[in-house]
């Protein structure tokens, strides 16, 4: 009987022991779960807080930059904003073609050119009467023909037109001038970009290497081996490089200052600037979006360069402030 009762007993504590377990099995876990999901989703939104603040950063940086791109574009000589007759426009420009070198004392002999070398770009807006962009237009091309020079593009429209003019630096005020009298300025402005430092010493390199050329053709001369002459004739021909080089530099210097560049907008009157509305097409899309997608990330990889230092250093002051703190309280 008493082996009867403590089997009873063991399986009643074996029945009441798989309860518990089974209880403990059934509860839910969100208490064990929902630390580690708080902590995914707080590290997620850290992150999207961190990217949207560098690329607000990123974005603030680059429109400072650009805007002070736009202001050193302006130089001291010769720009103007205003509108109409300027000063600046009619100054007396540069001789055309000058070489460095020659001025008072530099030459052997006549009068000393000018050594200035200025890069000149004029822009002009025009607002003239109706229905009549196509004479308008002609007397551009005349204008520029008249002053020695040539339309180097152009594009008209509906009721505005857009022409790219090459004068000689010399006649650019007077090419100014007439193309005023076409209408109404709206805007004007003249720019100049001094080249003179430039021009002066690629002429100088250029002489250092002629210089170079005529003892490398005497040294050639004077060889004996053929070893000699293989290594004299290599040098020879990196320095005629260097020679055609630097002439061509100084060609496109010439030809960018001797001629100045007019942009001219002519628009007739009620014509908004606005009104040529580009044609939407899918080429033109995707290349937005991938320059808008380039954009964005450019944008936030600038703003990461001035954070990642901001955080490091802010790192850097909890885990000092915190040892201090742990210290005074041991």
């Amino acid at each position: 009987m008493e082996t009867a009762i403590d089997y009873l007993n063991k399986v009643h504590g074996d029945l009441l022991d798989a309860a518990k377990r089974e209880h403990s099995i059934l509860r839910p876990l969100p208490e064990r779960r929902k630390p580690r999901r708080e902590w995914v989703g707080g590290l997620a939104v850290a992150a999207v807080c961190i990217l949207v603040a560098a690329g607000l950063v990123g974005l603030l940086v680059r429109s400072n930059l650009g805007s002070d791109d736009a202001g050193s574009a302006v130089p001291a000589q010769g720009a103007t904003g205003a509108t109409g007759e300027t000063g600046a426009a009619e100054a007396p420009e540069p001789t055309p073609g000058t070489v460095p070198g020659d001025q008072a004392g530099g030459g052997a002999g006549g009068p000393a050119p000018s050594l200035t070398k200025i890069i000149r770009t004029a822009e002009l807006s025009v607002v003239i009467p109706r229905n009549t962009l196509d004479e308008r237009f002609a007397e551009v091309v005349d204008a520029a023909e008249r002053n020695g020079g040539f339309v180097s593009e152009s594009l008209s429209r509906t009721r505005t037109g857009n022409l790219t003019l090459r004068v000689p630096a010399g006649n650019l005020a007077e090419t100014l001038r007439a193309v005023r009298g076409l209408g109404t300025v709206d805007v004007e402005s003249v720019r100049g970009k001094d080249v003179t430092a430039n021009y002066v010493d690629l002429r100088a390199r250029l002489s250092i290497a002629k210089a170079r050329r005529e003892v490398l053709l005497g040294l050639q001369a004077d060889a004996t081996t053929i070893e000699q002459t293989i290594r004299v004739q290599n040098e020879l021909d990196e320095t005629q490089l260097d020679i055609e080089a630097i002439q061509g530099q100084l060609q496109v210097l010439d030809d960018r200052t001797s001629l100045a560049t007019v942009h001219v907008d002519l628009r007739e009157e009620g014509a908004e600037p606005g009104d040529e509305v580009e044609t939407a097409s899918i080429p033109n899309a995707f290349e937005r979006a991938v320059a808008g997608f380039v954009g964005v990330i450019a944008a936030i990889v600038i703003g990461l360069g001035y954070l990642i230092p901001i955080g490091l250093l802010a790192l850097l002051v909890w885990f000092v402030s915190t040892r201090i703190q742990r210290r005074r309280a041991g």
